[in-house]
């Protein structure tokens, strides 16, 4: 089989989407900030006058120290004086200091410490945090503290209590791939240099592989596919009034509802809620519908699979591809909303994308597999009804991440759509690209549903036109 996709068109492809990756993610790709927990605060020390000497000691769990988190109280007034602030090593030799004016601090509110230098070759080492003043009776602030970990101890002039200081140190984490981008990309061009080789190989004896069988199939059907995807979409709108732009008006209209009934009477009090709940509404919207029409692909095409004949599998990709048109569009009220509530568009946007073409996929799998139990029992779209509205629930769309207790954390993160839906909300809110591990697990899950799927579905495909 002669290809028209030459090695040269291929690696130049694939250089341009590792260096768009590269710019586009940033130092995102090389480190993540960690922020160790802080324990509830229980209440506030005495003034912290001149003479008093607070000091904790700490472990880092990050391979930096760059910042420490903490929290003063002021007493509702304007204080005067200064407060002095070090990190020690384990040899009490200072490897940062900091002057506060204590007229500067805010009641109740975190203030974070930046150090000028960080501290590299943290990683489980022991440090203390030391804080000295120079401000008067009367004229002084305090620290909050905890006394609900009995297994930590601060000390007061050199006397020991139990509980902590209510402070946290932030430090960075590196990735493996921050340190050796170029040298994966390179490997990356290697492998794809000798599976065009055996592609190659393959191919002049005749034999097949699956890039060649997709791209046989593709051309075969070309016309069929594109008529099938054109009808599926159209159908939706027909005989409606205004049509296509139901898939810009959708969305919108859902999140106005939404954003009244949690923003206002629920209060929800999540940071930018409107990019927060269209980014949720607009991913799963298109999950669900994309796998409700996909389930029935075989089913409503029974006409069709009994007598014509070509790839079983087509159907129901067609029905996911079409509904992704929907989605498509509604990227385009998505972008407005972010705008207009005045979010920066990054660099970072050019990484979205990546998370809608995992979710393609994740849905044709998974829309294989449901329009192949449709097949033989035909309950499950009503099953599929009760599963998705759970699966709604479930995933954080309209209710803050953090909400979830910690015993049910692990259905958040055994969730696919979850990890979606994070990631784009990452780019568009944070601007900044999501960690490593966000790709690997949008990739991993999207491509495990797809084997899934297409496993099942090719095992039971001979069968189904005994069933339709």
């Amino acid at each position: 089989m002669k290809t028209n996709w030459p090695l040269l068109k291929i690696s130049c492809i694939y250089l341009l989407c590792a260096v768009l990756f590269y710019f586009a993610g940033d130092d995102q790709l090389k480190y993540k900030y960690d922020t160790s927990p802080m324990d509830s605060q229980t209440g506030i020390l005495d003034e912290l006058s001149e003479g008093i000497i607070l000091s904790q000691s700490f472990k880092s769990k990050t391979e930096t120290l760059d910042a420490i988190d903490i929290k003063f109280a002021t007493y509702g007034r304007k204080n005067s004086g200064n407060l002095y602030l070090y990190i020690l090593d384990s040899n009490d030799t200072p490897m940062a200091q900091q002057t506060i004016f204590a007229g500067d601090l805010v009641d109740g509110e975190l203030y974070r410490w930046n150090f000028s230098s960080i501290i590299d070759n943290a990683k489980n080492k022991d440090f203390q945090l030391v804080i000295k003043s120079s401000c008067r009776p009367g004229q002084s602030p305090s620290v909050y503290y905890s006394s609900l970990n009995s297994e930590t101890n601060y000390t007061v002039n050199g006397e020991i209590r139990t509980g902590s200081l209510s402070f946290s140190h932030i430090g960075k984490e590196y990735f493996f791939l921050g340190d050796y981008y170029w040298q994966s990309v390179f490997i990356g061009l290697i492998l794809i240099t000798f599976y065009y080789i055996w592609f190659l190989y393959r191919n002049k004896i005749g034999k097949r592989t699956l890039v060649s069988w997709i791209f046989t199939v593709w051309k075969k059907y070309d016309f069929l596919i594109k008529q099938l995807v054109s009808r599926d979409f159209k159908t939706k709108y027909k005989r409606s009034v205004l049509g296509y732009l139901w898939s810009f008006l959708n969305p919108l209209l859902t999140m106005a509802v939404q954003y009244i009934v949690f923003s206002t009477i629920f209060r929800s009090g999540i940071e930018n809620f409107p990019v927060y709940l269209l980014s949720g509404i607009i991913i799963f919207n298109f999950f669900q519908e994309s796998v409700g029409q996909g389930l029935l692909a075989i089913v409503a095409n029974a006409s069709l699979i009994t007598k014509v004949y070509m790839p079983k599998y087509i159907y129901p990709v067609t029905k996911v591809v079409s509904c992704s048109i929907n989605l498509f569009i509604s990227i385009i009220p998505l972008l407005m909303v972010t705008i207009l509530t005045g979010t920066p568009i990054t660099k970072a946007i050019i990484l979205v994308p990546y998370a809608l073409l995992c979710l393609l996929v994740f849905c044709i799998g998974m829309s294989m597999l449901l329009s192949t139990a449709m097949v033989f029992f035909r309950d499950t779209q009503y099953l599929w009804g009760i599963i998705s509205l759970a699966w709604m629930y479930a995933t954080p769309l309209f209710y803050p991440e953090n909400i979830i207790p910690a015993h049910f954390r692990f259905i958040q993160t055994l969730n696919p759509i979850y990890h979606y839906v994070r990631f784009v909300r990452v780019i568009l809110i944070n601007g900044v690209s999501p960690e490593p591990k966000a790709y690997l697990v949008c990739g991993a899950s999207a491509l495990l549903m797809c084997v899934i799927g297409g496993f099942v579905f090719k095992r039971h495909q001979d069968k189904f036109v005994l069933f339709v």
